[in-house]
């Protein structure tokens, strides 16, 4: 019995040395993301209540691209900031879906089925560009690195940026040899 215990303890042990080891890999943590997803999904919100769109607000969300050597999942932050926007009656329109909505048109249409309307076809009037990028750099022999999210909102028609915000994320390596 003792034996089971010391080794349900050491496996415990060993989860929080690998935890704690992720985290100071310098990578951006979930949280951090969908924290920054809220933050520009309400400066985005804040943009439009005092510049309302009278045809309504239609985003083509373009895939976040990650420009830093760390890999995480970017798709995180997108869910998050849609679902922020969406909340703020800022609709996200799947463009990348668009070919199979107008082959399923034509097809109802082929079939005389009236159940999809051509009509009701929305298009962005708007696009959401995000990007993170890093830089990396020592400051008293610590090696540190800005992950920097920039997101970028702009209108279609005339393609100015209506909304640009930034967030930048500062990591230090707590474990020497961390190699980033």
């Amino acid at each position: 019995m003792k034996f089971f215990l010391i080794l349900i303890i050491s496996f415990y042990m060993g989860c929080a040395s690998l935890a704690e080891k992720a985290a100071d890999s310098g990578g951006l943590t979930r949280i951090e993301m969908e924290q920054a997803a809220f933050k520009i999904a309400g400066k985005i919100a804040e943009h439009f209540k005092a510049n309302p769109n009278k045809n309504g607000i239609f985003v083509a969300l373009l895939a976040t691209k990650n420009e830093t050597s760390e890999q995480f999942p970017v798709e995180l932050f997108d869910d998050a900031l849609v679902r922020q926007l969406i909340l703020n009656k800022i609709y996200t329109l799947r463009t990348d879906k668009r070919q199979d909505q107008l082959k399923e048109i034509a097809f109802d249409q082929k079939m005389g089925i009236s159940g999809l309307d051509l009509g009701k076809l929305k298009s962005p009037n708007y696009f959401l560009k995000a990007r993170i990028d890093e830089n990396a750099f020592r400051s008293d022999g610590d090696k540190i690195v800005e992950q920097i999210l920039t997101v970028e909102f702009i209108e279609v028609e005339s393609l100015a940026v209506k909304v640009s915000e930034k967030e930048v994320f500062t990591k230090k390596a707590k474990t020497p040899g961390v190699g980033w």
